[in-house]
């Protein structure tokens, strides 16, 4: 197997365990960072905060699978 084989497949691996924790560590994060999003970005976070507070573990985790399986078939 060349470098750039290895590459490759290795590019899908290091995408499952990055998405992962994203899954995993959303719902705390965004609770977390709540007070410096809003005041670092105060038009966007009105709109967005309101999204991410209705995102469950389950719905983001679609989301990412949707996103993965859509790079797989390109």
């Amino acid at each position: 197997m060349s470098n750039m084989q290895a590459i490759i497949w290795f590019f899908p691996i290091v995408f499952i365990i990055h998405d992962f924790e994203e899954i995993i560590f959303i719902q705390s994060w965004i609770s977390k960072n709540r007070y410096y999003l809003c005041e670092k970005f105060p038009k966007l976070s009105k709109k967005l905060l309101l999204h991410f507070d209705n995102i469950t573990t389950a719905s983001f985790a679609f989301g990412v699978a949707e996103e993965f399986i859509t790079l797989l078939l390109r």
